[in-house]
């Protein structure tokens, strides 16, 4: 019975121990601080830059002994209220003015047969067209003839006929001279035929051709 006893105490103490040991395997191992130190040491090691520039160096820390990094950022530049805005501006380009108009005018002084007088309806004519003639850019003296007598006695007289007027005006207004221009054809240009008087008639003339420009005062 002694036998039967102790055999059931020592089930009862290898059953204990058993369940002992599997309890203890269902709980980790606290790990010693030596060990945690290490871990931690190699898991939040750092390499950190000591100074700045040529000076710069390099070396291992662990937080909080690490210095702290500064954030680089570029200044916004902001702008002058106050200044005001500088707008630039085209040069008004000025328009090239536009060429002056020659405006023409013919003044036609008639001659008797075979003359070269002025009769007095052709001063008057002419002294009504002065203040356009003292304005003329140029005045062009052109005398004529019919077709009456030899063509050498109508190129003299066409041109004697030519002359008068010139010297008429330039006795009135001699600063005329520049702008004058004489011209004698007697053979030809007949404005009207020859075969009658009213015709010869109005070919005896002299043409006072005076050119301005348009917008010019008289």
């Amino acid at each position: 019975m002694k036998l039967r006893s102790l055999r059931r105490c020592m089930l009862a103490f290898i059953s204990g121990c058993t369940l002992l040991a599997a309890s203890c395997s269902l709980f980790p191992t606290p790990a010693s601080p030596n060990r945690q130190a290490t871990a931690q040491y190699s898991t939040s090691e750092q390499l950190a830059q000591i100074d700045f520039g040529r000076q710069a160096t390099f070396a291992r820390c662990i937080p909080p002994a690490c210095p702290t990094r500064t954030p680089k950022t570029l200044a916004l530049e902001t702008p002058d209220q106050s200044a005001s805005p500088v707008v630039a501006s085209t040069p008004a380009v000025p328009s090239a003015p536009a060429p002056a108009k020659e405006v023409s005018r013919t003044l036609t002084l008639h001659f008797g047969l075979g003359s070269a007088k002025l009769s007095i309806a052709a001063r008057t004519e002419l002294r009504g067209a002065l203040p356009d003639l003292k304005s003329a850019r140029r005045i062009t003296i052109i005398g004529r003839t019919d077709n009456t007598g030899p063509l050498a006695f109508n190129e003299s007289l066409a041109l004697a006929r030519a002359l008068m007027v010139r010297d008429h005006l330039l006795k009135t207004y001699p600063t005329l001279t520049p702008a004058l221009t004489i011209k004698a054809q007697g053979g030809c240009c007949f404005i009207a035929p020859n075969d009658t008087k009213a015709g010869r008639t109005q070919n005896r003339r002299v043409e006072v051709v005076f050119e301005m420009n348009e917008g010019l005062p008289p």
